[in-house]
């Protein structure tokens, strides 16, 4: 049995520090073998922002998989943003932005989505771009066969039900066939701060392919759902998800698309 700790949008510089310290117990609690995080670490990608999120992270009782959000690219430094907006990232919270964890049931592949910037108005939005998607590719061809196949990604890849319009990542359908060629099960994302857990639809016969989103599991910055982080139990290749809810003065079981 493989447990995983599915945090999102952490964005330490408009974090809550109650929500933060009872988190982290909340998660040692559950003894998960792995904490998988769906970008924005960061608010603004700040310094003291990542050391923060790190010094967090790091006292969780398990190793951390974590990929990059549009919120972890430099905002006030144009310089690095452009010519290297990984930087800080390498050097304070892994040497890649798409890790990759396994065990002998679950492998977890992460994938970036962030964007530095662009000509267009939605490179806040995150794509997948195709040289990305080549290396995902390629990573979950070479895993062993018979594992429960799990992506992390920051942008979602549909749209939540609580905002069906929501604007979603540049090449999601693409990558969405590229996730079920390579028989992945599970998608994590954040973004929208919105929790949402839904099969994805139009699949082959026999595909299975179930994206969770999830909402700012520790900041202010929410957007009418609250603070909350998914508990993910893989079994037998059978996937059970619970939800954790901050309900104000401590977290407590959630229903199951929150």
């Amino acid at each position: 049995m493989t447990v995983i700790a599915h945090l999102s949008d952490l964005h330490f510089g408009a974090e809550i520090p109650e929500v933060v310290a009872a988190l982290a117990e909340d998660v040692a609690a559950a003894k998960p073998n792995l904490v998988a995080v769906s970008g924005d670490l960061t608010q603004r990608a700040r310094l003291r922002e990542y050391r923060a999120a790190i010094e967090f992270l790091r006292g969780l009782p398990a190793p951390v998989l974590a990929v990059p959000g549009n919120h972890d690219v430099p905002f006030f430094d144009p310089v690095m943003r452009f010519a290297d907006p990984w930087r800080r990232w390498r050097r304070l919270v892994a040497p890649e932005t798409e890790p990759v964890w396994t065990d002998a049931e679950v492998a977890v592949v992460g994938l970036n989505t962030a964007r530095r910037g662009g000509f267009d108005l939605e490179w806040e939005q995150g794509r997948v771009g195709r040289t990305r998607l080549a290396r995902l590719e390629a990573k979950l061809a070479a895993l062993p066969k018979g594992l429960f196949r799990i992506v992390v990604a920051h942008h979602p890849f549909t749209a939540p039900a609580a905002s069906p319009a929501a604007s979603l990542v540049g090449g999601a359908v693409r990558a969405l066939q590229a996730f079920v060629r390579h028989d992945v099960q599970m998608v994590l994302s954040g973004h929208l701060h919105l929790p949402d857990i839904a099969p994805a639809r139009d699949l082959p016969p026999g595909a299975r392919l179930l994206l969770v989103q999830g909402s700012s599991a520790t900041s202010h910055r929410l957007r009418g759902a609250p603070n909350a982080w998914h508990l993910i139990t893989v079994a037998g290749g059978v996937p059970q998800l619970a939800a954790r809810v901050w309900d104000g003065r401590a977290w407590t079981d959630g229903p199951p698309g929150a």
